[in-house]
């Protein structure tokens, strides 16, 4: 039977995020977890839980319509990734509405969707999850397949740097998730991305056509 739903996982800055949109570029439907946590962080009551807790020192850049500003996701990040406590609390106010939208995503994808959409094409497009914590969350229970994207730990602080991290920041933030070995364990498919972005392309395609098409 072919994967309806399919979850990416990985170390932090492994390439998750640019798998799940190669596999978009292939036809797949991708949700990107992040995304959605972002969106959250501009609305009202999410902005003003977080502001009362972590201060409006966070403010950065104008809102949508020119508004108060923008919480700084960088600054959140720096106090959150220093402090477990923080990350949970900050979990604890973005992980379920955001994990409610998943499973209504993947329900909706089940039942053909909406918009007039046929049935039978809606059931045969896969849906690609792409979530930091798909372990961590139970998300993984959602996913027919997972595809673990592993990648040196020198390449992944490469990349890093590129994001502007400092030097550790990897290390820092893999601290408060589930061990790559165990998620490696769990996956169905392993994708390299150690190399260049052609040679995780073909890994990827050759996935596909295997198991997808």
């Amino acid at each position: 039977m072919k994967p309806r739903v399919i979850g990416i996982m990985g170390g932090v800055a492994s390439g998750k995020s640019m798998v799940a949109e190669m596999l978009g570029s292939l036809g797949a439907e991708v949700i990107h977890a992040d995304e959605m946590a972002h969106e959250l962080l501009e609305k009202p009551e999410i902005k003003e839980k977080v502001l009362e807790r972590w201060g409006k020192g966070l403010l950065g850049g104008e809102g949508k319509g020119g508004g108060e500003g923008k919480i700084d996701r960088g600054k959140l990040a720096s106090i959150v990734f220093s402090n477990g406590e923080a990350l949970k609390e900050l979990t604890n106010l973005l992980h379920p509405p955001i994990l409610e939208s998943i499973r209504r995503l993947v329900l909706e994808s089940a039942l053909g969707g909406e918009g007039g959409v046929d049935r039978k094409e809606k059931e045969s497009i896969p849906l690609v999850i792409d979530a930091a914590l798909l372990l961590e969350t139970g998300l993984d229970g959602a996913c027919d397949l997972l595809i673990f994207v592993e990648a040196r730990p020198e390449v992944k602080e490469e990349r890093s740097r590129l994001k502007g991290w400092s030097r550790g920041e990897v290390q820092r933030r893999e601290g408060f998730q589930a061990p790559e070995s165990q998620k490696k364990k769990k996956a169905h498919v392993v994708i390299n991305n150690d190399s260049s972005k052609e040679e995780t392309f073909r890994q990827v395609k050759d996935f596909w056509q295997k198991l997808v098409l």
